[in-house]
């Protein structure tokens, strides 16, 4: 069994936030043991074979959690779950001589539209790729799909006027605030897909307006943030807040679960139990690509993003001995 925990620890202490993952791309050039077949700096492919094992190289911004640390039989620090020990995962299986393709890639935590993937599907080296799966965090069990993901503004309209009088003008936050009475009454929505039930969910989670206290403001806007299943997001999403302007900011789609593709049902004899993907993943850009994929890691969904971010050296293992045998 390679040192799982110390690669992990390896690549956590090489920061990696996104838009800046130089240092990781460079650090996994010097891991793998054979030249890429494809590098552009921002995305690296090795090997061959019809299954290709996916993970991000990036993080969320640093919480005061590096350098990390091996303690109490787990890897602490940033993004330790999510998803270098994934990718520590990828290498040991590479350099222990395993087939497949690994493919190591930037800017997935931030919006789709910045993500390197299109270029490298653009060159057709993935067009016969069977199976990709994706090492994000999983705990170990599989995640079939997942959520798509849309970022979105909601702006309100009024009329200026002194706070003194405002019968003379039209207040923008109220309009808003009674824009929002469904959504905030909106239940989450169940989607069944495969056996596999996803959750759709609006939140807002930013609000904005007001430029001084003795002034009745004239416009005043909410972000807001639906995960949903399926085709016509957009315009559930609009029919929520029919008096508000809306701006897709931007639009991650979500992607079925394929739990009848044959790969994915070998893989499963290795890891029986299976859950949705309760959040937006890589995957849905390789179904766009008519490839069939799946979410499979060591990660623990719970510390994902945490400042105790953290996975056990227990589920490292794990995860390489499946996809050792799966890949054999």
């Amino acid at each position: 069994m390679p040192d799982l925990a110390q690669t992990a620890l390896d690549l956590v202490n090489v920061p990696s936030e996104s838009r800046h993952e130089h240092a990781a791309v460079e650090l996994i050039r010097e891991l793998m043991p054979a030249a890429p077949a494809y590098d552009d700096g921002e995305v690296l492919l090795y090997g061959d074979g019809p299954v290709v094992l996916a993970g991000h190289l990036d993080t969320i911004p640093a919480q005061g959690n590096i350098p990390g640390r091996i303690e109490g039989g787990a890897v602490h620090g940033l993004g330790a779950s999510d998803m270098k020990g994934g990718v520590a995962v990828m290498v040991e299986l590479a350099r222990a001589g395993i087939p497949g393709r690994y493919l190591f890639f930037t800017r997935e935590e931030v919006p789709v539209v910045e993500s390197p993937l299109p270029t490298l599907f653009a060159t057709g080296l993935l067009r016969d790729t069977e199976l990709a799966v994706v090492l994000e965090p999983t705990d170990c069990i599989l995640h079939g799909g997942c959520l798509g993901n849309i970022q979105a503004r909601v702006t309100f309209h009024g009329e200026s006027a002194h706070s003194a009088r405002p019968w003379t003008g039209l207040n923008a936050i109220h309009e808003l605030v009674r824009g929002l009475r469904a959504l905030v009454e909106l239940q989450p929505r169940d989607v069944e897909l495969d056996g596999l039930t996803y959750r759709e969910v609006v939140s807002a989670v930013r609000v904005e307006g007001g430029i001084a206290s003795n002034v009745v403001p004239a416009t005043a806007s909410v972000e807001l943030n639906f995960r949903y299943m399926g085709d016509g997001a957009d315009e559930r999403l609009r029919a929520l807040v029919p008096e508000g302007a809306l701006e897709i900011l931007s639009n991650s789609p979500s992607a079925p679960p394929v739990l009848g593709n044959p790969r994915v049902r070998r893989l499963r004899e290795l890891v029986p139990d299976v859950a949705p993907k309760q959040a937006w993943t890589p995957v849905a850009q390789f179904a766009e690509q008519g490839i069939p994929a799946i979410n499979y890691g060591p990660g623990l969904t719970r510390y994902a993003h945490r400042v105790d971010e953290q996975i056990p050296i227990e589920n490292l293992n794990v995860a390489y001995e499946t996809l050792r045998t799966f890949l054999s």
